[in-house]
């Protein structure tokens, strides 16, 4: 009971301080200048994204987007691409040097993206030192033609490296109450407090960096590569680009051979379902499906795999060890017709190439869900707090759904938290997911 008491204060705790991060990040951003930049006589444009591999696979289509949508409205800067080793091979593919586009991979530890309470004050209160010593020796003064946009909310060891060497503009979501570095920002924070998806939040800020009408007449629809590709482009609000082509986001092959229902049960362990959970779902997932083949599949720890081999599943369950490469089990995974899996870097590698959910713990649910523009999403609400939202992705009705459950007490970013909170996860609700998906 009194363990119970304080986990809710700690998560109280945490709710307080990302809402005085933000009011007092909106506070210093009215004050920055300039308050947008000229995308013509940008000579340098830093993205980075040199963090996760989840991440890197959320952004890559838009930074493709943006890439041309850049050069197709005047924009001649080098385009360098920050990258970690943990996602260069993903990202370095989007190198053109015909283009005049680089990446570059930053010395990085994936320990700079832990979130523990702990860890995370060390970290802003570090940063606020630092930040505002640099405001105190260098002023307001910043190199207009160099931009730096820190895609990933936070990445502070990255955005002070580059402002000391550079000068440079930088923009990027409110970060926690580290935006006194930020030149040009959200008004809110797309992790810790607007719920807002990703590629949304990416589309505003690119908005307002450069002074973007956003009112321009939208596209009749996707545009195609050929002859006025560039004039067609510049016809169109950023918004309106990015969403006509929302297929850049997803790789759904209709002609793959596709069967059988992927209950992924591997991921970190603070973000995972408890495994009594697990041992439930599986069971009344294979009930309501008895006529549908269901693999129960670990990560490359197989922890999850030592633990349910002993134990006895319905028949057409079967659980399966995974030996797997990375390219390998992507395809694997991409060919059943239905996955489900928590929040991570996996089930982004996989959601654009098949029907899926994946279930949010200790994270903001829409920041990371699939990016569906206009698509029409139906969400529906069950007890215990638990929902789920389901988009269908045009031309071939390819279903990305998520479920979450939300809580006055549930934090708004990962922390190393209590799993029993989830312990009730409502099948019924998964259940209609896989009807939908598997056509049924």
């Amino acid at each position: 009971m009194l363990k119970s008491f304080f986990l809710h204060i700690h998560l109280i705790l945490l709710r307080i301080a990302s809402r005085f991060g933000v009011w007092l990040g909106k506070c210093i951003i009215r004050l920055k200048k300039p308050k947008t930049v000229d995308l013509k006589n940008l000579q340098t444009f830093y993205l980075n994204r040199s963090d996760r591999i989840g991440d890197a696979i959320i952004s890559k289509p838009f930074l493709k987007l943006l890439i041309t949508w850049l050069r197709a409205n005047g924009c001649e800067a080098e385009i360098i691409i920050l990258t970690s080793k943990y996602n260069n091979f993903l990202l370095k593919d989007l190198e053109d040097a015909s283009n005049n586009v680089r990446v570059k991979e930053e010395p990085k530890s994936i320990d700079d993206y832990e979130s523990k309470l702990s860890r995370m004050i060390m970290k802003h209160t570090s940063f606020l030192y630092k930040t505002l010593f640099f405001r105190w020796t260098h002023g307001t003064e910043r190199d207009e033609q160099s931009l730096l946009f820190d895609m990933g909310g936070g990445d502070m060891t990255t955005i002070l490296i580059y402002k000391e060497r550079h000068n440079c503009i930088v923009a990027g979501p409110n970060i926690f109450w580290g935006s006194h570095i930020l030149d040009i920002a959200l008004d809110h924070s797309y992790v810790h407090y607007s719920n807002v998806n990703l590629i949304e939040s990416y589309i505003e800020i690119i908005t307002k960096i450069f002074g973007l009408d956003d009112a321009q007449s939208p596209h009749p629809g996707p545009l195609s590569e050929g002859e006025g590709i560039k004039e067609m482009i510049k016809q169109v609000s950023f918004r309106s680009y990015v969403y006509d082509n929302i297929g850049a986001f997803y790789d759904y092959d209709p002609s793959v051979d596709r069967s059988w229902i992927c209950l992924f049960v591997g991921v970190k362990e603070f973000r995972n379902l408890p495994v009594r959970t697990w041992r439930r779902v599986i069971h009344e997932v294979a009930q309501a499906f008895p006529d549908e083949y269901i693999t129960v599949l670990d990560d490359n720890t197989n922890l999850l795999y030592e633990t349910f081999k002993t134990e006895e599943f319905p028949s057409n369950v079967t659980l399966e060890k995974n030996t797997y490469s990375l390219g390998d089990f992507t395809k694997h995974v991409a060919s059943f017709e239905f996955v489900l899996w928590i929040d991570g870097g996996g089930i982004n590698m996989v959601k654009s190439l098949t029907n899926s959910c994946f279930i949010n713990t200790f994270a903001q649910p829409n920041v990371w869900s699939g990016f569906t523009g206009n698509c029409e999403r139906r969400v529906t609400a069950w007890q215990n707090n638990w929902f789920s939202t389901i988009s269908e992705i045009p031309p071939n009705d390819q279903v990305i759904a998520h479920m979450h459950k939300t809580s006055l007490w549930l934090p708004t970013f990962n922390i190393d938290g209590n799993r029993e909170l989830f312990a009730d996860f409502e099948t019924p609700l998964l259940v209609e997911i896989i009807r939908k998906s598997l056509k049924k």
